[in-house]
């Protein structure tokens, strides 16, 4: 199919199917330090991640692996297209309205950072990409359109038809999704609803190398405490260091900063004192308190033991959204004119498929995330054995902004 050749240009993939239907992080002192819209489009986009992960980690015991800034960019090109109740849903679940964030900032901030910050360097490949399959049926707005073209470098592919060829696209579409990622994410799709008019992919893909990288032969088999319990411990292969690594602690926690080659991208850890303290770290873990551990960070020797991994994980967004307060976004009085020339849509479902690996040289990550609509300093050396639950982040370093955010719980 014609689709194909306009697919195979990018990496990794969030989905927004769109079918016709006939029918809390405290932000605010940040928000008074941060002059600039583009800071406060990172507090925002921060606070939406922090968010996310305390609403999918509640009461679970499982590992997980998402992709905040996939997420809250499709949701992005939902709000652009959406009025009323349902703009000031989105508009409060991404905390545009918290940090004072005008439409004509959130624009100027998403053509920005899809351009400037989510983006490939001689040592990493950092992508990201939006892509629309429209309907033969349907019509968007011409204005909808160009903005998103330009602001939020989506790529059109008209003319389609789902109901004749939704068999056939969800080949197509996981063909893209598996050779964009390297194999990491070989499927999303088992079917595609033949009443879609439109299918929005946003994609972002990961892959680095350590600056300092875990020597293999140093790699040993360690015990690793599954659900913080010593009685569920777990032999697993443990990469270790002894290097002059970015390092902070907090009364309850260690925290160290891995960065990749090239400065712009990090992954910080998270070690909880406890052996069961992870659940309450992500609860209480603010926007504020990771800049401030980020600016508390220095160079100190740290002897550092983590495990090597690889985990994916396949999250339904229906019910966690709408329990963070975007439930109006999949019921039949959702508000997109702004998008559609006539008739309604509404979202049926939102899914987010990651993978992710660590190892030795360093870290692949990549995320995929499924939008369906229907109508309607120290002079001693720092132990951090990270052989119990904790939680990581993979940042931007430069802006601070959270690409990647999961949790270790069992291995």
């Amino acid at each position: 199919m014609k689709i194909s050749t306009h697919l195979s240009c990018y990496s990794s993939i969030f989905v927004i199917l769109i079918i016709a239907h006939t029918c809390s992080c405290d932000t605010a002192t940040e928000t008074e330090r941060i002059s600039t819209p583009q800071e406060r489009f990172v507090t925002a986009s921060n606070a939406f991640a922090l968010d996310l992960h305390r609403t999918l980690t509640f009461n679970s015991i499982r590992n997980l692996f998402m992709s905040p800034v996939s997420l809250f960019s499709a949701l992005g090109v939902l709000y652009k297209g959406a009025r009323g109740k349902t703009a000031q849903e989105l508009r409060e679940i991404l905390h545009f309205a918290e940090t004072g964030l005008s439409d004509e900032d959130i624009d100027l901030s998403f053509d920005h950072f899809l351009t400037n910050v989510l983006n490939s360097s001689k040592d990493y490949i950092l992508k990201s990409a939006n892509i629309f399959l429209v309907d033969r049926k349907l019509q968007l707005l011409p204005e909808y359109t160009l903005q998103t073209q330009n602001l939020y470098k989506s790529i059109y592919v008209t003319g389609i038809n789902f109901r004749r060829d939704a068999s056939q696209l969800v080949k197509v579409i996981n063909d893209w999704i598996s050779s964009q990622t390297n194999g990491k994410i070989p499927a999303l799709l088992d079917n595609l609803d033949p009443n879609t008019v439109i299918a929005i992919f946003n994609a972002v893909y990961f892959k680095g190398l350590w600056e300092i990288q875990f020597d293999v032969k140093n790699t040993k088999p360690g015990r690793f405490n599954n659900y913080g319990l010593k009685s569920m411990a777990k032999s697993v292969p443990m990469m270790n260091m002894s290097d002059q690594l970015l390092y902070t602690s907090s009364p309850d926690c260690q925290i160290v900063e891995l960065p990749y080659k090239g400065d712009n991208v990090s992954m910080m850890i998270f070690l909880p004192d406890r052996q069961n303290g992870l659940s309450a770290l992500e609860r209480n873990l603010t926007v504020q308190q990771i800049l401030a551990f980020r600016r508390k960070m220095r160079r100190s020797r740290v002897n550092l033991s983590l495990p090597k991994f690889s985990m994916e994980s396949t999250v339904d967004l229906k019910q966690p959204l709408t329990s963070m307060g975007l439930g109006g976004v999949f019921l039949n009085n959702a508000d997109f004119s702004g998008m559609v020339q006539r008739g309604g849509v509404r979202v049926s479902k939102m899914v987010q498929k990651t993978a992710v690996e660590v190892t030795e040289e360093g870290t692949e990550a990549a995320a995929v995330t499924g939008v369906f609509i229907v109508p309607l300093s120290i002079s001693w050396p720092r132990d951090v054995k990270v052989d119990h639950p904790f939680l990581f982040a993979i940042i931007e370093t430069k802006t601070n902004l959270i690409l990647f955010m999961g949790r270790v719980v069992n291995l």
